[in-house]
């Protein structure tokens, strides 16, 4: 008997979702038509053409391994760093030419026409060219030293910018990767959105017949179509958030914002780049060798080190020595030659009477004691960084084997319902549940992936061995 009542009911909903129309007033939204029944409803849609029509403009398919080459040459942040490598190193070659004698070259010619005094002597209608050509080096001997610690410091800024350049590096394939990943959840959770939206499409033609046939209620279609706005608006966000994320990678590659960049994924992998066998103590030894930007900061105390005994050279003597070759005379008479050698001691025992030194010094020395406090701050924010993503990319690990049972177990569900609808036991709106609870484990699937993924980039980022070839490993789009 139970089987008879639901042949007759299918017979029933068939004939209203083929010939039923919706009046304006039944209908939710003017984009939906209800009249194209179950099966418009769960059509299948290409997420590609869905975010093209609706964005209105043309994906350019991507991967993860053309991203990272991409933001390697183009990067703005990258390219600031090595201009300001590139400072550094000239910076330093400019203080190794101090160690060169200055050369000078000088002459003049000056016409003496009339009375002219000469000692005690007037000379008069003294008509005469006088000429005098010379040419001086002096050499400053490193000022008391002050030339050889300035050259230290600019070597190690020179080097200090060198790792800051590896570190900018660092931090575009990490971001670069993140961002990838982020667009490739937007875009997969516009995928799971899309069939959400048409299985709750479904589900209100099916409480709109129900409610015709005389067995359901006006309360049922009014939930319904408050699920759908609610599909339709998780739909909307899901567009917003991949247009963003797009945004976002297109800026660390440093091409065109607004460029409609596309994942050529279809759907999330894992990719375990660190070994399993790895601890966090590990990980951290490794940064603490490894790391640029701690390998930066460690120069940078050293070469305020070598600008502290820079100062204390003001009071050590400065020899300088001046070499010179002179030719003077007249035009009648011509010239003659002239060398000169000199040596000199500057001695001004420092500023100030060597307080204004003492003072430059110990302000140096608080300033070294600052940068040593802020390398053992970032050496202790590193080791919080890794233990935060060492238990995110385990936790997410074990979220992933959940997910992946809660979806298996929802495809059942699923196939279980699709089988009492075919018994007579069931209706189809249990159908449509189970479809819905199956979206709902795949969107945390992705999730638990999309964390994984992000965490264990993010370890080679902190542990110091990020490269593009570390990320790529086993990378499979």
């Amino acid at each position: 008997m139970k089987k008879i009542i639901a042949i007759l009911f299918l017979i029933t909903l068939y004939f209203y979702s083929c010939s039923t129309g919706y009046s304006e007033d039944k209908q939710v939204d003017a984009d939906i038509d209800m009249s194209s029944g179950f099966n418009d409803c769960l059509k299948d849609l290409n997420v590609e053409e869905e975010v093209k029509n609706y964005l209105g403009d043309d994906p350019v398919y991507v991967n993860l391994k053309e991203c990272l080459e991409i933001a390697l040459v183009y990067n703005f942040y990258l390219k600031r760093a090595e201009y300001e490598y590139k400072k550094a190193k000239w910076e330093y070659k400019n203080s190794l030419t101090n160690f060169l004698p200055d050369l000078s070259v000088s002459n003049y010619s000056v016409y003496y026409s009339g009375q002219v005094l000469v000692g005690a002597a007037l000379l008069e209608n003294f008509n005469e060219l006088a000429l005098s050509v010379y040419v001086r080096g002096t050499h400053y001997l490193t000022k008391g030293g002050e030339q050889i610690f300035e050259a230290l410091s600019k070597k190690n800024i020179k080097f200090a910018q060198r790792h800051n350049l590896d570190f900018t590096r660092s931090e575009v394939l990490l971001y670069c990767t993140q961002y990838y990943y982020e667009l490739l959840k937007a875009k997969l959770d516009i995928e799971i959105y899309q069939r959400n939206y048409k299985e709750r499409c479904a589900q209100l033609v099916q409480t709109e017949n129900l409610m015709n046939a005389g067995l359901g209620t006006k309360f049922d279609v009014i939930r319904s179509k408050t699920e759908l706005a609610q599909a339709k608006q998780n739909l909307l966000d899901a567009m917003q958030a991949f247009r963003l994320a797009q945004a976002k990678l297109a800026n660390i590659m440093g091409v065109e914002i607004t460029t409609c960049l596309m994942p050529i994924e279809m759907e999330a992998r894992v990719y375990t780049l660190i070994e399993e066998n790895k601890t966090i103590d590990d990980l951290y030894n490794q940064a603490f060798l490894y790391r640029e930007d701690v390998k930066r900061m460690r120069l940078e105390i050293q070469a305020l080190k070598e600008q502290k005994k820079m100062i204390y050279t003001q009071f050590v003597p400065k020899p300088r020595l001046i070499a010179q070759e002179q030719w003077q005379g007249t035009a009648k008479v011509g010239l003659g030659p002239a060398i000169v050698l000199g040596a000199y001691v500057d001695w001004n025992l420092g500023q100030n009477m060597g307080f204004g030194t003492l003072t430059q010094a110990k302000a140096k020395q608080a300033e070294i004691d600052k940068n040593i406090v802020e390398l053992e701050q970032s050496l202790r924010d590193i080791k919080e960084s890794i233990l935060k993503d060492y238990y995110e990319s385990k936790i997410s690990k074990d979220r992933i084997k959940i997910s992946d049972e809660q979806t298996e177990y929802a495809a059942q569900s699923v196939k279980l319902a699709e089988l009492r609808l075919d018994a007579g036991e069931g209706i189809l709106i249990d159908v449509i549940q189970a479809q819905t609870f199956k979206t709902r484990t795949r969107i945390e699937l992705v999730n638990s992936i999309i964390r994984y993924n992000i965490a264990q980039v993010q370890m080679l980022f902190d542990s110091g061995i990020i490269s593009k070839s570390e990320i790529l490993k086993n990378y499979n789009p």
